[in-house]
């Protein structure tokens, strides 16, 4: 099949407000990432004001903050340098099974 790599992986994350602007500003200046944002176009024609950030591990801590600081984003990838952008659903929130309990009554003996 020959010597071909697969494309390197960009990831891009878009504010929804200006509190997870802040945010995610703040904390690529932190990690001393390049904290610019540019316009880029999805691969629905859609623009989005969106941060690159140099790896998923930045989102990942994203994902895991999301509740305690109330952030509200969306995480974009390409492959390769250039393109559209795509939505990344991955790691996104997804509902939770619930897991039932069976609470056994207290003072009754199971044995008779």
């Amino acid at each position: 099949m020959g010597n071909q790599k697969d494309p390197i992986m960009n990831w891009f994350v878009e504010p929804k407000d200006g509190h997870t602007n802040g945010i995610i500003a703040s904390n690529l200046a932190v990690l001393n990432q390049v904290c610019e944002s540019a316009d880029l176009k999805d691969n629905h024609g859609d623009g989005h004001h969106v941060y690159q950030v140099e790896n998923y591990s930045f989102i990942t801590q994203l994902y895991k903050d999301k509740g305690k600081f109330i952030l509200d984003f969306q995480v974009f990838y390409r492959a390769g340098f250039n393109g559209p952008i795509r939505l990344w659903t991955l790691g996104a929130d997804k509902p939770r099974p619930r897991r039932e309990v069976k609470i056994k009554p207290k003072g009754k003996n199971p044995k008779s």
